[in-house]
């Protein structure tokens, strides 16, 4: 759990975020759609596909080295850690986070996402989860970051799972700002029948 700091605390907790700040910055880079589209111009959608992937798993990687966490099976070797009720709590958000990626990567893909230009118009996704929600995959992200902080309830994990839910919120805020550019009239009326992250259990009456 989180502890009263040190110095060399803080110092590390401030290398986590900055390494999330990285990762933030990459992330919502490689996405914007001018460099998105001179990407795709030059090696096509597979090709921003690829880059996308490698980038992102390369920039995650900082802020995760950056957390010098290694003791992941601590409930192994040392069990009288276990927090049962947090244990349990973040193994039921893993596996809910797992079943929302798994929903939506039905439906959508990297591949998909990286279609979106502004020289055509792609189908807008609004169906399966995406009916209900208009991010899944960020609600999974936070869903997954949640369990892990509550499976390794330890400092530096919660700092790192914290900075990065963050990070996964304004990211779901830019990606919004995008899609309405991008769809106009027509995302904004599926705004109305899909929460942000949170699913909407019944649509609005219209």
């Amino acid at each position: 759990m989180l502890k009263v700091s040190t110095r060399t605390d803080m110092i590390e907790y401030l290398l986590i975020v900055s390494g999330v700040l990285i990762f933030g910055l990459q992330h919502s880079g490689i996405s914007a759609l001018r460099i998105k589209n001179y990407i795709i111009d030059r090696w096509g959608k597979e090709g921003y596909a690829r880059l996308f992937n490698t980038t992102s798993i390369v920039g995650i990687m900082v802020p995760f080295i950056a957390m010098n966490y290694w003791n992941w099976l601590y409930f192994v070797i040392e069990p009288g850690l276990i927090q049962p009720l947090l244990f349990s709590s973040g193994v039921v958000l893993i596996a809910i986070g797992l079943v929302v990626t798994m929903m939506a990567s039905r439906v959508i893909s990297v591949s998909t996402v990286a279609d979106m230009r502004t020289d055509r118009e792609a189908d807008l996704v609004t169906s399966g989860i995406y009916s209900r929600t208009r991010h899944p995959l960020y609600l999974a992200t936070i869903l997954l970051l949640l369990g892990l902080a509550a499976l390794y309830p330890f400092d530096r994990v919660i700092v790192f799972s914290i900075a990065l839910c963050v990070y996964v919120i304004i990211g779901a805020y830019l990606e919004e700002r995008k899609l309405i550019i991008h769809y106009g009239q027509k995302y904004l009326e599926y705004r109305k029948q899909a929460g942000f992250m949170l699913p909407r259990i019944r649509s609005p009456q219209t």
